[in-house]
């Protein structure tokens, strides 16, 4: 007889055989997961991981961390998916269907509004995840700046100061969109391995990127600053390193667009991560903001209301709209739109094309969505 133990938490002593686990499917290098993700696969932080052992052995394992989407002045709990992983010869026996139940289950008890993960959509949309959120792909070449001055002596590569650390804290919280950091996150997002990070340390015009540094296809996975800063930092990589071409990925509606945008000679818009929403009064409450800035702006006088629902659940929401006025509620009525979980996520946080009909029956809605929320490359479970 087969035997079972789990889904559960993982133990602080099983965790070298959970990373061998991980490491077989996901990594191949020295330190495998653990050295490349060290803000998720920490030993310390054990209760975001659970397991499933088959006769003495893990056989599977789903990690959910918790995070904090920063949103304009608003901030929501999402938590991050990552290692979703069976043993090849244990899969198809539902084992990762029940390490997400069991993860969903914890998300309800403590009122978790939002979950995301990257990965194949089709594969995870029978859990109520959807393509969400957008990103900007821009491939910068070096004849951009030929002829540039380099300003080498403003530039520092990050070692891990205090003074550093404090410098890129400081531009990083004035970020719009990002996940909320402590001063121990912070050294480890920027201290990971396969991360280079280079500061300009200018009072007027300072500046930061952080980028791969393990191939000649080098990505900008995090940046702040003023505009002249990183025209500086993008000018004295291409002056110092043995590189063509660069690819910078930047959150939608950032003000230096226009910058990477001039400087690009192609660029895309594409899908940013997969999210399921699990509370949608606490989602719209917290995006409710977001949406009043947006309505503002749209010059339309009267007042209104919405109600929204997810099919199959008890979920309805009233939306309550003025001029100058957003407002969210948890109602018992009836919602005027009761749609899929994946159609919801669509709606609210899909590219402007997603759902078009509803948008263009609601006026509201076509204001005020797509809601923006964005994770940076550096910090992706």
């Amino acid at each position: 007889m087969t035997d079972i133990d789990g889904p559960r938490f993982a133990t602080t002593e099983e965790f070298p055989e959970m990373m061998e686990l991980l490491d077989r499917y996901f990594s191949y290098e020295q330190g495998g997961m653990a050295a490349r993700l060290p803000y998720s696969y920490d030993c310390s932080r054990i209760d975001n991981h659970a397991i499933i052992r088959v006769d003495g052995q893990i056989i599977s394992h789903v990690g959910a961390f918790p995070q904090t989407l920063v949103i304009g002045d608003e901030k929501i709990e999402c938590w991050g998916f990552g290692g979703v992983a069976t043993h090849r010869r244990h899969r198809g026996n539902g084992y990762m269907s029940q390490l997400l139940e069991f993860w969903f289950d914890r998300m309800e008890e403590q009122g978790v509004p939002l979950a995301e993960l990257s990965g194949n959509r089709q594969r995870y949309s029978h859990f109520g995840w959807e393509a969400a959120g957008r990103e900007f792909q821009y491939k910068i070449h070096d004849r951009s700046f030929s002829g540039t001055d380099l300003d080498p002596d403003r530039i520092a590569t990050y070692t891990g100061s205090d003074e550093q650390l404090t410098f890129l804290r400081g531009l990083h919280s004035e970020e719009i969109y990002r996940v909320k950091r402590s001063l121990e996150e912070s050294c480890t997002v920027f201290g990971q391995r396969g991360l280079e990070t280079l500061l300009y340390m200018h009072d007027d015009d300072a500046a930061y990127v952080s980028l791969s540094r393990e191939s000649r296809s080098r990505t900008i996975s995090e940046f702040g600053g003023s505009e002249r800063g990183i025209e500086t930092l993008l000018a004295y990589i291409f002056g110092s390193y043995d590189i063509n071409n660069l690819k910078v990925v930047t959150p939608p509606r950032h003000p230096l667009n226009t910058t990477f945008r001039r400087h690009s000679r192609v660029w895309s818009l594409n899908n940013h991560r997969n999210v399921k929403i699990c509370d949608l009064e606490a989602t719209l409450d917290r995006f409710s903001g977001q949406m009043e800035r947006r309505w503002k702006t749209f010059d339309v006088e009267g007042d209104g209301t919405l109600t929204l629902g997810i099919q199959d659940t008890d979920d309805a929401v009233r939306i309550s709209y003025s001029q100058n006025h957003v407002e969210t509620n948890a109602v018992t009525d009836e919602p005027e739109l009761q749609l899929t979980r994946q159609d919801m996520v669509a709606l609210l946080f899909g590219f402007h094309d997603r759902q078009r009909e509803l948008k263009d029956r609601y006026p509201f809605l076509a204001a005020v969505m797509p809601l923006e929320f964005f994770i940076w490359k550096t910090e992706q479970v």
